[in-house]
């Protein structure tokens, strides 16, 4: 062997040394696994909850309550809180009501708004709603909601001609819920009124008033 093929050897010597020092003798390249067409699962968990999420947002704002009322077996009992007279001599009463509602939709509401509706041209008494109960009302859940309301009946004739005239007692109340919509149904669907009395309260001992009864 002359001195260039000895010195060719030595070189390839050091250089597989040098290659067994920094692991790429002979090492083959590792592969890696090709990238699968499906998806993951974790991609497919957060895209089904994505569009469960939307769906209930939707529902949600279009949605509306369903509250309906339940009636007892006879008039709603009407409870006088306080009863006075006032610097005019005429009687002011305090009163209660308490109707119960249900809900018939997931979406709670809550009665807003009561007024007194006239059923006839009968003298009806001042009635002013002094507070309403605005708890919110949850599906399928009974709800009892007071109702307060100041009536005043006049007793002085020369000032308030209408104390001639007779006055109903049997009254009908309408109330709307948060959405403005009017609550006039019952839990079968349909049509109903919630109807109270005021015999207990207004008699016949209020001067000129006569009482008329009900329709």
């Amino acid at each position: 062997m002359n001195k260039k093929q000895r010195n060719r050897a030595k070189r390839r010597k050091e250089q597989g040394r040098h290659e067994h020092v920094n692991g790429t003798a002979s090492k083959p390249a590792e592969t890696k696994p090709a990238p699968s067409g499906r998806p993951h699962a974790l991609t497919i968990s957060f895209s089904v909850i994505a569009i469960l999420l939307t769906c209930v947002a939707l529902y949600w704002n279009i949605d509306q309550p369903d509250i309906r009322y339940i009636p007892t077996l006879g008039p709603e009992t009407l409870t006088v809180v306080e009863s006075k007279m006032d610097d005019a001599g005429n009687f002011v009463h305090s009163l209660r009501l308490r109707p119960t509602f249900t809900n018939y939709s997931l979406k709670p509401g809550f009665i807003d708004k009561a007024e007194l509706v006239p059923q006839s041209i009968a003298t009806l008494p001042d009635v002013k709603i002094t507070s309403i109960n605005k708890t919110p009302i949850f599906w399928h859940r009974q709800k009892q909601i007071e109702i307060t309301f100041l009536m005043t009946v006049p007793t002085d004739p020369l000032n308030h001609l209408n104390t001639t005239r007779e006055l109903t007692v049997d009254q009908v109340l309408a109330v709307f819920d948060n959405t403005g919509r009017k609550v006039d149904h019952l839990e079968d669907g349909k049509f109903g009124r919630i109807r109270f009395t005021l015999k207990n309260i207004v008699n016949t001992q209020f001067g000129g008033i006569r009482t008329l009864p009900g329709h």
